[in-house]
């Protein structure tokens, strides 16, 4: 019989789609979710179909029924790929005995400022400077603080949602009154890290991500992700595996996250770690305990390694000793195509066939269509359009890139100045 394995489901970096292809002949799905939730009550169908649906509300204390549940159902593991679930996933693997991160990490994990200082305690160096707000009054003494142009940004979530850049001291307190206004709880301002486009070169962003298997305190680094620049104030753009920075930068990034999933006590599970490439090497934006969005896409292509499968393994205790990085066979990218910070609704979306037809596309994935509203402050839910694809080198990457922006246009209604 195979195992049998809980996702707590939420928007996150991973589709039930996606779900329903890694566990097929692999393990049976337990899907932990709450249907009054808008992203939950659209996939429920789907999610009734690949697996046992268990309602679920992970904002609530860990109700004893649940946990009766999961305990008749025989549970092998647990796991989840939304940050907004990794602390009541913490909860309820501890009650089961199952293998996730502890409640102490979980919480470092999803809370921007908690993470820092429990890096800092470790001595993890060259952090960012940083403070929390919670209040309008708190704004002015942290920015003080920190230093201006610093990055105000929610305390927790993903995906560049509301991340601003403020660029005096004034501006990041009128952010900060902004964000908490507009129904942000609490914030966390950082110092602005200065990227160095020689690094990775001038035509590619100047921030990666490393992507880790971490068993039984073990940690295994699949590899780094590349990105092509961001569009302000901190927008993704796309991204591409393997990175094409140098052996000794990629040396100093590998040895930097494995000290700081050390630190936050990360034992078990998927770590996606990000760093902005600075001339004074590599800085530490954040640690993510799970899955990054698309990487299981990007990696898979590039090198047939399978990491949402992998996952599902580190959650069941089934990843081999011998677990090694694979090796690249090309690069695969994704091309985020993302909205002005004007824009307020798509008019207009040209060339998709065109686009689909370069050297190199796989797959086109138009995301909104004309007349959808649209908005910058949702970071990575705002995209019009993602282009998926491979290339030989990252030269060819970058032709590509080029020949896409110019071949996939979007119009916008934009706000008036």
């Amino acid at each position: 019989m195979p195992p049998r394995l809980a996702v707590v489901h939420d928007n996150g970096s991973v589709t039930p789609l996606q779900l329903a292809v890694a566990a097929t002949g692999h393990c049976e799905l337990v899907l932990l979710c709450d249907p009054s939730e808008a992203t939950v009550a659209k996939d429920l169908p789907l999610l009734r179909e690949i697996g046992t649906v268990v309602e679920f509300d992970a904002g609530s204390p860990l109700a004893e029924a649940t946990t009766r549940r999961l305990e008749a159902l025989g549970i092998d593991g647990i796991t989840t790929f939304s940050d907004r679930t990794i602390e009541a996933t913490a909860a309820l693997a501890r009650h089961l005995g199952l293998a996730y991160h502890s409640p102490g990490t979980a919480a470092a994990l999803v809370d921007k400022h908690l993470q820092r200082a429990t890096l800092a305690a470790a001595g993890v160096p060259a952090l960012p400077r940083y403070a929390a707000v919670s209040a309008p009054g708190d704004a002015a003494a942290a920015a003080a603080a920190v230093g201006a142009p610093a990055v105000v940004k929610p305390r927790q979530g993903a995906g560049s949602r509301n991340t601003v850049l403020a660029r005096t001291v004034e501006d990041c307190v009128r952010t900060v009154e902004e964000l908490l206004a507009a129904g942000e709880s609490e914030l966390v301002l950082e110092e602005y890290l200065v990227g160095d486009p020689a690094v990775a070169g001038p035509r590619w962003g100047d921030y990666v991500s490393v992507e880790s298997v971490v068993v039984d305190g073990r940690t295994v680094h699949v590899g780094i992700t590349g990105k092509p620049p961001l569009l302000a104030p901190f927008r993704e753009t796309g991204a591409f595996f393997p990175s094409n920075v140098d052996d000794r930068t990629a040396a100093r990034l590998t040895e930097a996250t494995g000290r700081a999933l050390r630190a936050l006590g990360v034992t078990c599970g998927i770590a996606h770690t990000e760093f902005k490439l600075t001339a004074e090497g590599p800085r530490l934006i954040e640690v993510n305990g799970r899955l990054g969005g698309f990487i299981d896409d990007t990696v898979g292509r590039a090198t047939g390694f399978p990491m949402i499968r992998t996952a599902f393994d580190c959650a069941l205790g089934r990843v081999p000793a011998d677990l090694t990085a694979p090796a690249p066979r090309g690069i695969a990218f994704q091309r985020f195509f993302a909205p002005p910070l004007a824009a307020r609704e798509i008019v207009s979306m040209t060339g998709v066939k065109e686009a689909k037809a370069l050297p190199g596309v796989r797959r086109v994935e138009v995301v909104r269509r004309p007349g959808q509203s649209v908005d910058w402050r949702e970071g990575t839910q705002a995209f019009a359009a993602i282009v998926y694809g491979e290339a030989p080198d990252h030269e060819s990457l970058a032709e590509l890139f080029d020949a896409l922006d110019k071949t996939l246009v979007v119009t916008y209604d934009r706000e008036s100045a």
